[in-house]
């Protein structure tokens, strides 16, 4: 047997789960990172966390509930119960009875049936219940409700023999028997009729009253006495070579090995066996699979039925019948549906399990009852399961000396006493026949004797008596005469027989008669007859149903019956009709599914009927839709679109198929609150109108009535739904024996997006929608320039194509990598590349080789060549996880190997992003590493079983840290603790502290390593949880604001992926931690429901979660621009008002003053500005040739050479030369000045220098621009590096990530981009200058985080 894992994938959009519920729930806060966040692990099914009542899995049967909050079903567990609840009929409002199969319910015995109060949501007992399986219920009123099924009588009743099986009456809170006592079979449905009758149905032919008798009970065979035992190919030796060994089930009997072989029993006279109970071997593991029975001497097979052990369906064989290997049970009954009259019977061995077949108990029952002796092959003691006891049981005994006689006439053997003459009046022999009589009734009997020529005793024969006590009381006697020539049957009597029970035996005892005659002088023989009991009914037959008129207390067969040995699965009434459903076939007419009208009796359907069984049905509105096990009509449509399901419009008289069906048998229907049509069975997968395949449906789907659709199911639901309460409004009871219910099936892809009114999930992008089959290791989001991308990494086919490499950008799926064999486990995004690792080789389309590590470019949608990594013996290495640098330019490479290509490179290596190319991490560290990180500030931090040290002492370690920047820098590890060994999980803590996660022979552990030691955190989890990685989750400050977050004052909880249990809850796939205690977040359910799924990956769509968060909240940046104006606009309002009012008083008191004050002087500035703000003001000035002026100081040699031809291109700019010119002119060196101004360079450049504004940023000058190289020279000669950064001592910074301008005012910049800081008063937005791109410098505001003064490497 093969066993696929399922690895799926789960995605969440936009919006947070905030739903309503009692408890208060933490949600993360999607936009911290970057709106989407995936799950990648191995489940099917998942819901989120609101409540302690929900599961991953149900250690037992259960019931369970759903509770639909803002449209999404939350499953809860209801109640534990050691069985399955099948059906159900309402009381009143509140009062339901729930029946079925079970014993218990909560612990409390309840044996099949209960009564359940929706408001109070508890149970009560009817009495001690069935002592059965219950398969239909039927209220009447509020107190009287008709049971039906598979069971005798009610558990500990008073009156139970009044009980004589399959059907009882509940009424004012006590047990009585209906009229007729009740069925000699099950009863699957009960349906009440608008003739004010009630339907009973199912596989019965009598009635406890004996009004119905139809065949009589099957009794037991007993083949020691009465067959030969033989086999064909059985063990040669041991201990299970005899095939006697199976009678009474003593011990089993093998086959030789690797053959098949047979059974076989000859009957000492004909019988008609009616059912064949077989045990299988189970010795070693050897068993029979196939086997069929064949009748002796007609070789014609018996066609059989039996109940799968498995489904609970019964089929039906022949040719190949199936014995189950299941060690718990017991035996199996296979039922003769055609009867046979044999001399003998082969059980042929076809196929087996393990080494060979066997069996390992056989027994034969028939349903006629003939008696003839036969002699004792075995001792008593040998007898014991056919002891004469056995009141189910007919038996006949003998008195004296009997032997047997062969019969030329009838071929078979007599037994027969040989009596001296002289002792004929007072011998003692005798025979006592004990037939069991099922049903009291009136019989005719018949004896027959062998004649005397076959047996040569002509001469030897006599007058037996039989004395008959059929009737207690009463005994009659018959002489019969044995002495005849030829066989002979003599029917000697006729009349009422009483039923066979505990206080009476109907008996004959033959002896020889006392006025015996014989012609012999010597010996006289009396022979041992056969003797043979047939009912003898005047009333109608009764197969399988029975109406009841409660009015007058009348019940009565259908006046035209089913054939013999029909079943009722189903009815149902429409008006004066009824539809009945079972596995039946009426002269090819039909079968299977006919309609009955009470006036004119059975009516075929359309096409006779189905070819197939019917197991369920319902009707709504003129739709009769049916479910079993069928693919087509009785007579063939030329499609098989009417698999195991199908529609009968009942007024059109046509059939209707569910587009093409389902996959396998359907066992339920029913209606949904909403009036869907709910399937639920054997079935897997369906086809939509679209021909889309809906896969996964794990044995439950609805169809769509009005839209003529199938839906597709948003729930995981597991296991059969028989049927459903509702309890409120909201809530709703699960019948059946579901295994597992999650809020969602997510076999692949699911998304929450927030734009519609309410949380919705959307499945139109399921991978596989397209792939039923997909598998999931891996995922990754990539943002073009349009859409956020999804990558997802495994094994998948599309298009006919397998892909190991598949990315879906809006609802699109598209390959893009094939030719992989092996794991791709992590993906990484950097920049536009895909960066690929596992343990995997393969060659792509284009002809790459690649081996563990993979390069792809996404924008340009191809392999790019990188050499691969191997382990020592050159076979592919195993790259566990991937970090990239701060700056995107290259990223390190961690897991189990030791070279990447030749490179010596073991465990670590770095691959340069631009050139693909390996370089050796110093100093080197081996082992294997599970997981690692890098910060901003180049520290590496890696995790696993880890060794560093040469050749002078190696040092085995868990946790190291590297400062990648620097080129001394040596390895700082944590010190080996025994407690805390090959973490597999990593997260920066407060204060360059750190936690790791890994498991312990004894469970998980989550530690903090501080820099000196480790502490335990968390630790109350259970010994079954395995984590497989730590997250810092982001929370809404808005949800759950009592509750703790972790660490204290921070905005985060620790997030635990993978399989956690939660003391006092359960199994938890994703869990958040507050410092105190954990919470449940994320629910999972394997593929199979009976088991919880896991979570082995989270990834997000920007990076994220390694460290820590305090959310700092920000104002926009158009709400902080319009208040800084209308700051700015109130400062200078208060400015010109305060000079307005000076002016007023200046002139108020020297009237003069406006008069005959000297006029204003030509402004010129006595020194060239100092700063790059005076230079900016300065190149602003409305005359170029002031502005230039001004940047040069005033002085007189400038002055007068430029003011005289300000045209003239080659007067040099003071201060310039040495950035400019190489050092030929002279640098500034104005008030002492060893580093160029800035402003020194608009004075060279002229009107042609001119430049449009390019970005977001604000140039320089509105003449003259600064070329960048000027001022990033004077950033790197400035003396006070460590300082503030202001106009007159800006400082060289360098960006670390990408910034893109979305205001006016902002300065956008790629990363690594140098940037000249001028202004960090502020400790968010900073002021600077870049290039432009044509070698001058723009400005602008930037977030200070997005720089460093680290050069990048």
């Amino acid at each position: 047997m093969v066993t696929k894992l399922w690895f799926l994938i789960f995605i969440l959009f936009e919006q947070h789960w905030n739903l309503c519920s009692a408890l208060e729930l933490p949600a993360i806060q999607l936009d911290s990172v970057g709106g989407q966040l995936g799950f990648v692990g191995q489940y099917a099914g998942l819901s989120p966390y609101r409540n302690s009542l929900q599961f991953e899995s149900l250690s037992t049967n259960s019931l369970i509930t759903s509770e639909d909050e803002e449209d999404m079903l939350i499953f809860n567990y209801f109640a534990n119960i050691n069985g399955s609840i099948e059906t159900y009929c309402k009381l009143t409002d509140t009062q339901f009875i729930l029946a079925g199969n079970f014993n218990s319910i909560n612990q409390t015995t309840f044996n099949n049936i209960a009564r359940f109060d929706t408001q109070l949501r508890t149970f009560s007992p009817l009495q001690q219940g069935l002592d059965g399986p219950v398969n239909s219920v039927y209220c009447v009123n509020q107190s009287a409700v008709y049971v039906g099924g598979n069971f005798t009588a009610p558990v500990t009743s008073s009156s139970q023999q009044q009980f004589t099986g399959h059907v009882a009456i509940w009424n004012d809170n006590q047990w009585y028997p209906v009229p007729w006592k009740g069925f000699n079979g099950p009863v699957y449905s009960i349906l009440p009729h608008q003739q004010q009758s009630i339907l009973f149905a199912g596989q019965f032919d009598s009635t406890g009253d004996s009004q119905f008798l139809n065949q009589t009970f099957s009794q037991q065979i007993n083949l020691i006495s009465t067959a030969t035992i033989s086999e064909g190919n059985g063990a040669a030796y041991g201990n299970y070579s005899n095939p006697k060994n199976v009678l009474c089930s003593r011990a089993p009997w093998l086959l030789q090995d690797g053959v098949p072989g047979y059974w076989e029993a000859i009957f000492n006279s004909p019988i008609e066996p009616s059912v064949f109970r077989l045990s299988n071997a189970r010795i070693d593991g050897r068993n029979t699979d196939s086997f069929n029975i064949i009748s002796l001497g007609s070789n014609e097979y018996f066609e059989l039925s039996y109940k799968d052990p498995v489904t609970n369906q019964v089929l039906t064989c022949s040719e190949q019948c199936y014995l189950s290997n299941d060690s718990t049970i017991t035996y199996q009954d296979f039922t003769v549906l055609k009867p046979i009259t044999t001399s003998g019977i082969r059980i042929n061995i076809d196929t087996w399990y393990g080494s060979g077949g066997g069996l390992g108990g056989v027994s034969i029952f028939r349903s006629d009852v003939t008696l003839q002796p036969a002699p004792t092959i075995e001792s008593d003691s040998q007898l014991n399961c056919y002891s004469s006891s056995d009141t189910q049981t007919s038996s006949v005994s003998t008195t004296g000396n009997w032997s047997e006689q062969y019969s030329f006439g009838t071929y078979r053997n007599f037994l027969t006493a040989t009596i001296p003459i002289s002792e004929l009046t007072t011998s003692n022999i005798s025979i006592t026949y004990q037939p069991y009589v099922y049903a009291q009734g009136i019989y005719d009997v018949y004896i027959t004797t062998p004649g005397c020529i076959g047996t040569s005793s002509c001469d030897q024969r006599t007058q037996v008596e039989l004395s008959i006590n059929f009737v207690p009381g009463n005994t009659s006697t018959y002489i019969l005469d044995q002495n005849i020539v030829n066989d002979e049957t003599t029917l000697i009597y006729t009349g009422s027989i009483a039923a066979t029970t505990d206080f009476f035996k109907p008996t004959i005892l033959m002896k020889v008669a006392p006025t015996a005659q014989t012609s012999s002088t010597t010996d006289v023989k009396i022979f041992g007859s056969s003797i043979q009991f047939i009912r003898n009914s005047t009333s109608s037959t009764l197969s399988s149903i029975l109406n009841y008129y409660p009015g007058n207390n009348t019940w009565l067969a259908l006046p035209q019956q089913l054939p013999i040995g029909s079943v009722v699965y189903s009815l149902q009434s429409n008006e004066n009709k009824l539809y009945i459903g079972g596995r039946f076939n009426t002269n090819n007419t039909m079968a299977n599914l006919v309609a009955y009208d009470f006036a004119t009796g059975l009516q075929p359907l359309a096409d006779g009927g189905l070819n197939g069984l019917v197991s369920t049905s319902l009707i709504t509105n003129s739709y009769l839709i049916v479910g079993g096990s069928f693919n087509n009509t009785l007579s063939p449509k030329q499609t098989n679109s009417m698999n195991y399901v199908a529609i009968y419009d009942i007024q059109a008289n046509t059939w209707l198929s569910l587009n093409q069906g389902v996959n396998g048998n359907v066992n339920y229907l029913y209606l949904t609150k909403n009036g869907r049509v709910h399937l639920s069975g054997d079935f897997n997968s369906t086809v939509n109108s679209n021909n889309e395949i809906i896969p996964n449906l794990y044995g439950n789907i609805e169809w769509d009535l009005s839209n003529q659709n199938w839906v597709t199911p948003t729930s995981f639901i597991v296991g059969p739904v028989a049927n459903e309460v509702s309890i409120d409004s909201k809530t709703t009871l699960y019948l059946g024996q579901v295994k597992n219910a999650q809020t969602y099936r997510s076999s692949d892809v699911v998304s929450l997006t927030s734009q519609a009114s309410s949380t919705n999930f959307n499945f139109n992008s399921s991978i596989t929608q397209i792939d039923p089959d997909a598998v999931v290791h891996a995922g990754a989001f990539w943002k073009n320039d349009t859409d956020i991308c999804l990558i997802l990494a495994g094994l998948f086919h599309l298009s006919n194509t397998e892909y190991n490499l598949v990315i879906r950008s809006g609802d699109t799926w598209r390959g893009l990598l094939t030719g992989i064999q092996g794991e791709i486990q992590t993906l990484s995004v950097v920049k536009n590349n895909l960066i690929i690792g596992g343990q995997f080789n393969g060659t792509s389309p284009d002809g790459t080789t690649m081996t563990s590590i993979g390069f792809y470019d996404l924008e340009k949608q191809m392999v790019q060549a990188v050499t691969g990594i191997f382990n020592t013996n050159g076979q592919p290495g195993r790259v566990n996880a991937i970090a990239p640098q701060a700056d995107g330019r290259a990223v390190f490479v961690g897991g189990n190997f030791t070279n990447a290509g030749l490179l010596d490179c073991s465990t670590l290596c770095m691959l340069t992003i631009d050139n693909r190319q390996w370089t050796q991490v110093q100093p080197s560290i081996s082992g294997i590493i599970n997981d690692m990180l890098v910060n901003e500030s180049g520290i590496l931090t890696v995790v696993g079983d880890l060794t560093i040290g040469g050749q002078n002492g190696q040092q085995h370690i868990s946790l190291a840290e590297l400062d990648t920047l620097s080129a001394k820098a040596n390895w700082k590890t944590a010190p080996y603790n025994q407690q805390f060994l090959s973490p597999v999980g990593l997260v920066y803590d407060n204060d360059n502290s750190y936690l790791i996660t890994g498991k312990t022979s004894n469970g998980t552990y989550i530690a903090n390593w501080n820099g000196k030691n480790f502490t335990t955190i968390g630790n109350a989890l259970g010994s079954s949880t395995n984590i497989r990685q730590l997250l810092w989750a982001p929370i809404d400050p808005s949800s759950a604001p009592s509750l703790s977050r972790y660490p204290a004052n921070s905005d985060t909880m620790l997030m635990a992926v993978g399989h956690l249990a939660i003391p006092n809850f359960g199994s938890s796939s994703v869990a958040l931690y507050d410092g105190t205690r954990w919470q449940p977040y994320l629910l999972t359910a394997s593929n199979n429901g009976s088991a919880a799924g896991s979570v082995g990956r989270v990834f997000t769509a920007t990076p994220c979660c390694t460290a820590t968060i305090h959310l700092r909240r920000y104002m926009s940046v158009p709400a902080v621009i319009l208040i800084s104006i209308a700051i700015s606009l109130g400062i200078i309002f208060l400015f010109v008002a305060c000079a307005f009012l000076y002016l007023f008083f200046k002139r108020r008191n020297n009237p003069e003053y406006y008069y005959y004050s000297d006029p204003m002087k030509g402004w010129k500035p006595k020194y060239r500005p100092s700063s790059l703000l005076a230079m900016i003001d300065a190149a602003h000035l409305s005359d170029p040739a002031t502005a230039i002026a001004a940047t040069h100081g005033g002085s007189p040699e400038f002055n007068e050479k430029y003011m005289d031809n300000p045209m003239d291109n080659t007067v040099p700019a003071s201060g310039y030369s040495t950035a400019l010119n190489g050092g030929q002119l002279h640098a500034a060196t104005h008030r002492g000045q060893t580093g160029i101004d800035m402003a020194d360079a608009v004075g060279s450049l002229g009107p042609s220098n001119k430049q449009q504004r390019s970005s977001s940023g604000i140039s320089t000058g509105a003449v003259g621009i600064v070329p960048f190289s000027i001022m990033m020279s004077n950033a790197l000669r400035n003396s006070q590096p460590q300082g503030a950064a202001t106009e007159e001592s800006p400082q060289l910074y360098y960006a670390k990530y990408p910034f893109e301008a979305k205001e006016f005012g902002e300065l956008a910049f790629d990363a690594h981009a140098p940037i000249v800081v001028t202004d960090t008063s502020d400790n968010v937005w900073w002021m600077g200058y870049k290039d432009d791109g044509h070698g001058d410098a723009i400005s602008g505001l930037f977030p200070s985080n997005y720089v460093t003064k680290a050069k990048p490497i």
